[in-house]
This record gives structure tokens, C-alpha cells and sequence, in this order.
């Protein structure tokens, strides 16, 4: 949580000292760096950064790297029945391909990603810990926002829905399969602070 409150201090100070326009980032390269405040809640952390070139104004690719504990209350209803708890994503990745309709990199955005997750859980049945690996490609939907016009700090909250595979056999414990749904989403509010080159 502390770690969160300096970041969230260091956007606010870069936030203040900023003076290009956001309107003139469709005329130049751009690296952005992004926090997601969520998994910093949950004891984690998740940290991303993008480019856009100059050439290719409407989109921008993205990797995250990121980690969080998975609460109990928002586990599949399968996978508690069968005893599992405690689940926590380990270090894991995430790129991202984004088409903004708007050459400023701002407004809406959609695209494809995928995200490599190494994850360890718990059973109630076993002392035993299972980790495992999967895979979820996506399709993201968002909106970037702009709250200061003269500056490079944004809101972006986005929602995405795909499919989870898992990529070994670890994902069992006393023959109880940890399952994935057929289909899943997240739902992520990013911060994000801009610099054009």
C-alpha cells in the first residue's frame, strides 16, 4: 500500500511540472508508463509500458508485468467446491495491441493481447501447493482519459473477455482438477503518464 501512495505521488508531481499539450502527441513517438492500483491493493504489484510511433499514430503496443493474490470470494464456484483456496498469480506477463480511433491516442481503444500467467493454489484437501501455467488470449475494449489537457497523465479503465488454457498437467491436487471457464474477463483501471519524443 505504501508503495502504491509514492506512486501515486510521483504521478502527481510529474503532473504539475508538465507543460506539452496532449494535442500534439498525434506529431510524435510516445513511451507511457501505466500502474494498475488493484493488485498493489491486493499485495502485488503491476507495471506496464507502451509505445506509439509517429508513423503508426493509431496504435500503440504495450507489456505488463504483474502479480496479485486472487481473493477467495471471487474464485470459480467449481474450483471452490473442490476445495481450493488461496490462489495467487505469480510473476507474470502480459502485451498488448491497441487501435485508437483517434490519432492523439486518446478515447476509445480495442485490440487483441494475451497474457502468459504462472499461478499457485491452494486445496483444503492436501498440504501439497500446485503451480501451474496458462495462457489468455483476449480482446480488450477501453477509453482513455485525459484530465488535464496540458499534460500526460490519463485514466484508462478497460474491460477485456477471452479464453484460459492451461498449458501443463500441474493443475491438479488428490484428483481434483483446478479448472478454467469457458469464457473469462477482466476489468482494469490503469494510470498512466505519457512522455512524447
Amino acid at each position: 500500500m505504501k508503495t502504491l501512495f509514492l506512486l501515486l505521488f510521483f504521478f502527481i508531481c510529474i503532473e504539475s511540472n508538465a507543460q506539452k499539450d496532449s494535442t500534439t502527441t498525434s506529431l510524435k513517438n510516445y513511451l507511457s508508463f501505466e500502474l494498475d492500483p488493484a493488485p498493489f491493493i491486493l499485495g502485488g504489484y503491476s507495471f506496464s509500458l507502451k509505445f506509439s510511433a509517429q508513423k503508426l499514430s493509431h496504435f500503440t503496443f504495450m507489456g505488463s508485468v504483474y502479480s496479485s493474490k486472487f481473493p477467495d470470494r471471487m474464485m470459480d464456484k467449481h474450483n471452490s467446491e473442490n476445495g481450493y483456496r488461496n490462489m495467487k498469480i505469480n510473476t507474470s506477463l502480459a502485451f498488448f495491441t491497441d487501435y485508437f480511433i483517434k490519432s492523439d491516442r486518446s478515447g476509445f481503444h480495442f485490440g487483441p493481447s494475451v497474457f502468459l500467467y504462472s499461478k499457485t493454489v491452494e486445496s483444503i484437501y492436501s498440504s501439497e501447493v500446485t503451480n501451474f501455467n496458462s495462457l489468455y488470449p483476449n480482446v480488450r475494449l477501453g477509453y482513455v482519459y485525459r484530465p488535464f489537457i496540458k499534460s500526460g497523465f490519463y485514466i484508462n479503465p478497460w474491460f477485456n473477455l477471452g479464453k484460459e488454457f492451461i498449458l501443463d498437467n500441474n493443475n491438479s491436487v488428490e484428483g481434483k482438477k483446478f479448472s478454467t471457464k469457458s469464457i473469462s474477463y477482466v476489468v482494469a483501471l490503469h494510470l498512466g503518464y505519457q512522455i512524447p519524443f
